[in-house]
Formats: structure tokens, sequence, C-alpha cells
């Protein structure tokens, strides 16, 4: 039975795993299953590597407080745990936080470094 709510889902591996264009962390990412194709759902479903679940409240509570550790460590790195890009080096944020998080991925860093990065202010009058 496909669920009808929001699923997590989460990779076996500590460093993650890429399945249909989509990286999953060892924490886990709640999504809707509206979000993939039909296809994409059977592969995601039929993946070893991953685990599916039901998302509960208490699942998105744990995300979003791991989300909020992540941007309050990058707040407090200084001039040099940043790549040329602009982003926190990935390893300068494993260093203050994998003993509590665990392995953080560059794609948890930039889902997170989107959220404090300031608004495009790209347009001059």
């Amino acid at each position: 039975m496909i669920p009808t709510g929001p699923v997590l889902i989460a990779a076996r591996a500590a460093t993650g795993f890429w399945r249909c264009g989509k990286q999953f962390s060892k924490a886990g990412v709640i999504a809707q299953v509206k979000d993939f194709t039909d296809e994409q759902w059977l592969r995601l479903t039929g993946e070893r590597m991953l685990i599916i679940k039901p998302a509960s409240d208490a699942d998105a509570a744990e995300l979003q407080d791991r989300a909020t550790q992540i941007s309050e460590a990058i707040q407090t790195l200084s001039p040099e745990d940043f790549q040329k890009d602009g982003k926190p080096r990935v390893d300068a944020l494993n260093a203050l936080l994998s003993d509590d998080l665990g392995k953080i991925s560059a794609a948890e860093r930039d889902a997170v470094w989107a959220t404090i990065l300031p608004a495009d202010d790209s347009t001059e009058d």
C-alpha cells in the first residue's frame, strides 16, 4: 500500500545515498510520495540502501532540531571554514557536530545554508 501522508526516507549508510536524483542522509528527509513518479517510487521502495516509513511529528521535530544545530554551528565558523563559493566546508561542520549529530552531508549543509542566505537583492533601481 502506498502511503498517503509524508514519509521519512533515510539512508542506511552514514555517508548518505543517492537515488532518483536525490541524496538521502542517514538522518533522513521527509517527502511526499507525490514528489516522485510511479517508476521512481517503485525504485525507492525496492532499494535496500534506504529505509522508508511514514513520517511522524517526532521525525519532523528531530529533523528541524538537527537543521537548527547545523545553522547555529555555521554561524560560529571562522572565515577559513568557508569554501571559495562561500558555502561552509562540510568537514568543518562535521568537526564541530559529528559527535552529536553524526555525519553531515553536503546536501544537508546546502539545504540549511539556503535558509541562512539573505534574500536575492540582485534587482537594482
